[in-house]
């Protein structure tokens, strides 16, 4: 099965936003979305098979270029397990590492929700705090932390074309934007 991971356009926004709809209702809105398009046009990427999206996901860095946020990633059921969500933790980290000063990348994480938290931790990811109340009463929040290497230390590389992890096949494609 081939699933091309790459940069989200505006022209995909909709069907990002249906599938937002479908699988965390409750988490993103058309208004959101359309305030990351406008931050970090960059910075959001698309899962497709077939041409269908099957799954997207976002990054973000502060104002000081230090701080990278993985800021959501979905993949529809039917595509869940078959670790297209690990690929969109990677274009994120291969992105966000061509920001010189990055010192650290954050994401927030629900703690029922182990298959992302093992993502994570795979991608080197570790628990740093919990912030209490911060969705509202008894709606905590978990950050996990990624040091990164000074840039001086790091090799900054472009995301590798093709990648192939089991029995899937993955391929990265990264767009030229004017």
């Amino acid at each position: 099965m081939e699933i091309k991971i790459e940069s989200a356009d505006r022209e995909d926004f909709l069907e990002m936003i249906e599938l937002a709809d479908l699988t965390m209702p409750d988490r993103m809105n058309l208004h959101e979305l359309k305030k990351y398009f406008e931050l970090f046009p960059d910075l959001i990427f698309k899962a497709t098979h077939n041409n269908r999206l099957v799954g997207f996901s976002c990054a973000g860095i502060d104002m000081y270029q230090t701080t990278g946020w993985l800021l959501f990633s979905n993949v529809i059921e039917e595509y869940r397990g078959r670790g297209i969500g690990k690929k969109l933790i990677q274009v994120r980290l291969q992105v966000l590492q061509q920001f010189q000063a990055l010192e650290q990348v954050l994401v927030t994480v629900n703690a029922s929700n182990t298959a992302s938290i093992c993502a994570l931790q795979s991608a080197g990811f570790e628990m740093n705090r919990m912030e209490n109340d911060y969705y509202g009463p008894g709606k905590h929040r978990n950050i996990m932390r990624l040091a990164v290497a000074t840039s001086a230390s790091r090799n900054i590389t472009e995301p590798p074309v093709i990648t192939a992890v089991g029995f899937h096949y993955f391929r990265i494609i990264r767009k030229d934007r004017p």
